[in-house]
């Protein structure tokens, strides 16, 4: 199972990206906060919608799919139990609270 590691930044994080027609699972998410606050991560996906019936050039959408707040010096697991209904369709990044490189982000994940 492959799996990516950012550390905690305010702007977007690339984690994997989702190839056409298929749908991207997270497993597992890991994230280590050894800086001195807590900090809140988010894992967003950024994907397009292919064109439909009335929709003929459908725009960008970015779609919040998990939040986690981490205290200072605390690790926090999330197991594949508790992820099993997240689906994710196109670039998937982390993006959190602050800059800390004190704090890492651990996503394990496969594609279906």
């Amino acid at each position: 199972m492959p799996t990516a590691r950012v550390t905690a930044n305010t702007a977007a994080q690339a984690l994997f990206s989702v190839p056409k027609h298929v749908v991207g699972k997270v497993t597992s998410v890991k994230v280590d906060n050894q800086g001195g606050a807590a900090r809140t991560v988010r894992l967003q996906d950024i994907f397009t919608p292919d064109v439909s019936a009335g929709v003929a050039v459908p725009s960008e959408q970015t779609k919040e799919r998990l939040q986690i707040t981490v205290g200072a010096g605390l690790t926090a697991d999330v197991m594949e139990t508790e992820l099993r209904d997240l689906r994710f369709l196109g670039a998937v990044k982390a993006i959190a609270s602050a800059i800390d490189a004190n704090c890492v982000i651990i996503v394990g994940y496969h594609f279906e």
